[in-house]
């Protein structure tokens, strides 16, 4: 008969061995670590493959999942619900090691026509928005930050052919005129319901800016629930127009837009709003690098310096 003492001492080792890893499966007869693992993971089931490759970014995956193995390759080129949106923001630091337009094209070639969302910064020019007004006739959402190489004749002829689009930001834009870019655009695009259109500074207001064409044409897009304007030139009449015009606003953002006077008869203006950012507000939630405001500024020759 065992002791107490050897029935304590045998509690104790079992209770130590449980606590101890698993011992590792043995690999199969014949086959090394890599192969086994290599099988492995290009048995996965299709929707299991595409639940993991959902969760990685499209670069990752043109460049790094899509050569693992045939099944990937061939789930990486043949399901277009994978492409469906396409985000190539924040992808600066990569521009010396990926041609970025050449990845945007390949991912919206994959879309087959599906693509719902195209989201990029800086590198589209002319010919790849063009390229993506043939390729992706179903886009609802199209972001573009920074991206001046973009004609503003072009960026309109472009985003007016889109019809079913829902969500439009132009940020960062340098190259023309923002109300040339928005220019019908309110009746190509019935279903725009958000719109983005931020600069990286506020300047002091002259007369002859174009703050008050870009809400001429604002006020054209009856359905637009959500609109953001940092930095903007626009006065009060100016938004005052596109409050007349844009009825089922639901959240205005303009801060940093200085000209615009907060007084009584503008705050009453935009009490129906369920969100309101105003010109002072913090900037706590804003998604895209600004510079401080320069209110102040002097005239020579008819050229604007700031008064530092």
């Amino acid at each position: 008969m065992a002791t107490s003492s050897s029935i304590h001492h045998r509690r104790t080792r079992l209770v130590g061995q449980a606590e101890q890893p698993p011992a590792p499966v043995p690999l199969s007869e014949g086959k090394g670590e890599g192969e086994e693992e290599a099988r492995d993971w290009a048995e996965l089931p299709v929707d299991a493959l595409l639940a993991v490759l959902r969760r990685l970014d499209f670069v990752d995956i043109l460049t790094g999942a899509g050569h693992v193995c045939r099944p990937w390759r061939r789930a990486t080129r043949e399901e277009p619900e994978l492409w469906r949106r396409v985000d190539m923001r924040r992808r600066a630091d990569l521009a010396y090691d990926v041609d970025l337009e050449a990845a945007a094209r390949a991912a919206v070639r994959r879309s087959a026509g599906r693509c719902e969302a195209f989201w990029a910064e800086i590198f589209v020019d002319n010919d790849f928005f063009l390229f993506l007004a043939d390729a992706a006739p179903m886009l609802k959402s199209l972001r573009l930050i920074s991206c001046s190489r973009i004609l503003s004749p072009r960026m309109n002829e472009v985003i007016r052919r889109f019809p079913l689009l829902e969500e439009l930001e132009l940020s960062h834009y340098r190259w023309g005129s923002i109300a040339t870019c928005l220019a019908g655009v309110g009746a190509a695009c019935p279903l725009l319901t958000r719109l983005r259109l931020n600069h990286d500074r506020f300047y002091y207001w002259r007369p002859d800016d174009t703050g008050g064409c870009e809400a001429a044409e604002i006020a054209a897009m009856p359905g637009l629930r959500s609109l953001q304007l940092f930095a903007n030139s626009l006065s009060n009449a100016d938004l005052a127009a596109i409050l007349d015009g844009c009825r089922r606003l639901e959240s205005l953002d303009i801060r940093h837009c200085f000209n615009v006077a907060m007084n009584s008869e503008m705050r009453a203006r935009c009490a129906g709003l369920k969100a309101l950012r105003m010109p002072e507000d913090s900037m706590e939630g804003y998604d895209l690098p600004y510079a401080s405001p320069v209110r102040d500024c002097v005239y020579y020759s008819g050229v604007m310096y700031p008064d530092f």
